[in-house]
């Protein structure tokens, strides 16, 4: 292939690549390294203050205020932090100060638990807590689930395969808030869920007023949301595997599971690899659910952390470190996945 032919072919890719994913992070970055704040100045304020017999006595106070430039605007100055804004957002002092107290009047467990219990009051902790909560508490699941619809989806009758498609794929659909909404509304007070639930003698049930609740559907929701994804993967997957080595598998006594687990599963490893990279840096992100739910003294996640700094707190250097913190945790974790595939793809190789 001709280098003018190749780099026309590789061109779009590699800009796209930069206006969207190496140029926002090169942003990010810069603003984590800086700190800014309106440049203000003293200046001198004379009142005059009421005395006996009607008098009056000047008063003189030193005021800040804003130094504004020739349009009228105040002016920002930009000071260099270094990694400050990571090591205040990380709220490093304060992990310090947990580990470094002494609890030495009660057992390892409870001392232990204490420790927990201090660590996930700090905002980042706490976010970063049910983040890998979320993050590894769906992930099997996804995939369990996903694989199993395939193999059903696969052995239906050709007539009935593309209404169960269709049924399977509606959660993917639609957007991340409606499904979250939908979910939501059916596990308020006096919604669906609650009201059968009291009229088969279960009671009253309050599914958003305990942590652990709230905390299970938004796990039961990323399932729901993101298995429809490893499933569609994993069907058009099991459309390649070999009919010659299933049958040569049954010819030679093996039952249908064992079929399934030296012949299709192999098969279908390097999708399943694929869907954990994807259903991980998604996950990892995650944020409607948090959002809709309105869970964060419950459940918060780092991508919502970042979203109250940024809309609450007016910072936008504290939410880049919220975000460059996001994207060093994505990279943590793909890092072990992405070295086992490589491993594994090197010994495929002849």
């Amino acid at each position: 292939m001709k280098a003018r032919t190749f780099l026309g072919f590789v061109a779009p890719s590699v800009l796209a690549m930069v206006v969207l994913i190496a140029l926002p992070l090169a942003g990010v970055i810069y603003l984590s390294l800086y700190q800014s704040h309106v440049k203000t100045e003293l200046i001198e304020v004379k009142t005059s203050v009421p005395v006996f017999g009607g008098l009056t006595q000047e008063k003189v106070d030193l005021v800040s205020r804003p130094v504004l430039d020739d349009s009228g605007r105040p002016v920002k100055v930009r000071e260099f932090v270094g990694g400050r804004n990571l090591y205040q957002a990380a709220e490093i002092e304060q992990l310090g100060e947990i580990v470094s107290k002494p609890r030495t009047m009660v057992s390892l467990p409870e001392a232990i638990g204490s420790m927990y219990d201090d660590v996930t009051n700090l905002d980042f902790w706490s976010a970063l807590e049910f983040t890998l909560l979320y993050t590894f508490g769906t992930t099997p699941f996804v995939l369990l689930i996903g694989f199993l619809l395939a193999l059903g989806v696969n052995r239906a009758t050709e007539r009935a395969k593309g209404t169960l498609i269709f049924v399977t794929l509606l959660p993917m659909i639609v957007t991340p808030v409606v499904s979250s909404l939908s979910v939501y509304w059916l596990f308020i007070d006096n919604a669906v869920v609650a009201t059968l639930l009291q009229e088969l003698g279960f009671g009253r049930i309050y599914f958003l007023k305990d942590a652990w609740t709230i905390r299970l559907l938004i796990l039961a929701y990323g399932v729901w949301f993101a298995a429809p994804f490893a499933f569609i993967i994993l069907y058009a997957g099991l459309q390649g595997v070999p009919q010659e080595s299933l049958e040569a598998a049954r010819v030679d006594g093996a039952s249908r599971w064992q079929a399934i687990r030296l012949v299709t599963l192999p098969h279908l490893a390097p999708l399943f690899a694929v869907i954990t990279l994807i259903h991980l840096m998604d996950s990892y992100r995650v944020f409607e659910p948090i959002l809709v739910f309105g869970s964060k003294v419950f459940a918060s996640s780092l991508q919502y952390l970042t979203f109250v700094v940024l809309s609450y707190e007016d910072n936008v250097h504290k939410a880049a470190a919220y975000a460059l913190l996001t994207v060093l945790g994505v990279v943590v974790l793909l890092v072990p996945v992405l070295v086992r595939t490589w491993k594994e793809q090197g010994e495929l190789k002849p």
